[in-house]
């Protein structure tokens, strides 16, 4: 039986609709994403400093090298993910990064590790593994509950944050370098079948995005027949090609909205464990609060995806990153329990609700068909805070002793950010 058939059969039985099928595919994946690399990295950072003597600027410059490739990768992947589908890409994405995390085990110098690290991990996670491609299916298959089916798949951000805290633990008893192995071992395990579930767009399989019906597939007695090649019953969404979008202002703000928002989340995700150690904490405690952050995200990703595909997307951004911004100060500035409190209560649902409704203003915005190209185009934009991000934390730890600083800078960020987001007013539909 095709995978045609297979997928019809499904649509045939009326139980789920398949592109939350795809949905699933993408929770899984990125929390095998952040177990071991997004959150995860952090586990492994100070075991890889004592053990080699490295700088702390320089194990962070493999990230900023590592963020550079893949704003280099980010529009020939987005390119091939619209032309060829994301499935196949994802199992090249597989590949890559499970025998990435394999080689990693046997790193010996500081050389080897970032040729490893840049050569498979990152561009495995640039071609399926870091979550994308499967946000390009998605986009296809949803159009008014986008913001909803974005959010249930980053979901697996914070299922993977939560897992830090026994990835930590495995490091602590085991060693990093089996934590690697099984890192590899867990990808390939789950990866390749999950891929295989993956399907690019819905019509093909007599599907319309959410599940609609055409208006000339309303049977006379009010019940929907088989939905084939038509139209959706709400109105036509805009398509902007790759070439429109660079005449939109929206375009921009996003691109430059999502820059400053990356040099928050991703930099404090891979410090905020040496940062909660060098209040005081072991590892194994540091650990537990960042599985508390990703924890207490979870829902944060659904309720502001929700709240996205209700209200405009920018007006619910631009609260997230108010919220943000408070919790990141409090956590910098107010030592003890408290500080730590404020940040995972006002900060943690925040950051992660914005995560989703990017890609869901993205697809509304500009449309499905280029979605995988657009986003590409956006992520070169991204690049300066990918690399200096890290490379900024690791030296001012260097040179002042703490990231209080680093954390600082974070904060401000993350209003620059709030400013940019509510400039994106939505584009007219081009001529």
């Amino acid at each position: 039986m095709t995978e045609g058939n297979n997928t019809q059969n499904n649509r045939a039985g009326g139980k789920i609709f398949y592109g939350w099928w795809i949905v699933v595919v993408g929770n899984v994946m990125r929390t095998v994403f952040a177990t071991f690399n997004y959150y995860g990295f952090s586990a492994f950072f100070n075991p890889l400093v004592e053990q080699f003597g490295w700088s702390r600027a320089a194990l962070a410059g493999v990230l900023s090298l590592s963020r550079l490739e893949g704003g280099l990768m980010a529009l020939p992947a987005g390119i091939l993910f619209d032309k060829i589908g994301p499935r196949k890409m994802m199992y090249i994405g597989i590949t890559l990064t499970g025998t990435g995390f394999i080689l990693l085990s046997r790193t010996n110098s500081l050389v080897y590790f970032y040729a490893i690290f840049i050569l498979f991990i990152q561009v495995g996670a640039s071609f399926g593994m870091g979550g994308v491609a499967v946000d390009v299916a998605i986009a296809n298959w949803f159009r008014k509950k986008r913001g909803r089916a974005m959010g249930f798949a980053t979901m697996g951000l914070s299922f993977g944050g939560v897992l830090v805290t026994p990835l930590a633990l495995f490091i602590t008893q085991y060693g990093w370098r089996s934590a690697l192995i099984v890192a590899g071992i867990i990808t390939f395990f789950l990866g390749y079948p999950l891929a295989a579930l993956v399907r690019h767009r819905p019509e093909p399989y007599g599907y319309l995005p959410d599940g609609d019906v055409p208006k000339d597939k309303i049977g006379s007695d009010g019940n929907p027949e088989k939905a084939g090649d038509g139209s959706s019953s709400d109105d036509e969404e805009v398509n902007f090609s790759p070439w429109q979008v660079l005449k939109v202002r929206a375009f921009y703000a996003i691109a430059f909205t999502f820059m400053a928002r990356q040099l928050v989340s991703t930099s404090v995700a891979v410090f905020l464990i040496p940062f909660l150690q060098e209040r005081g904490m072991s590892l194994a405690q540091a650990a537990v609060v960042l599985s508390i952050m990703a924890l207490l995200g979870a829902p944060g990703r659904v309720i502001f995806g929700w709240l996205g595909d209700i209200f405009p997307k920018r007006y619910v951004m631009a609260g997230c990153f108010i919220f943000q911004t408070i919790g990141l100060v409090m956590f910098t500035h107010v030592p003890g329990t408290l500080g730590i409190v404020l940040f995972l209560v006002l900060y943690a649902p925040t950051y992660a609700g914005v995560l989703p409704l990017i890609p869901a203003i993205q697809g509304e915005y500009f449309g499905r068909q280029w979605f995988g190209t657009i986003r590409g185009m956006m992520t070169p934009i991204t690049l300066i805070s990918g690399v200096v991000g890290p490379v900024f934390s690791g030296t001012v730890f260097d040179l002042t002793g703490s990231y209080k600083f680093a954390f600082t800078v974070f904060a401000f960020s993350l209003v620059v950010a709030l400013l940019l987001i509510l400039t994106a007013k939505r584009p007219e539909t081009p001529a």
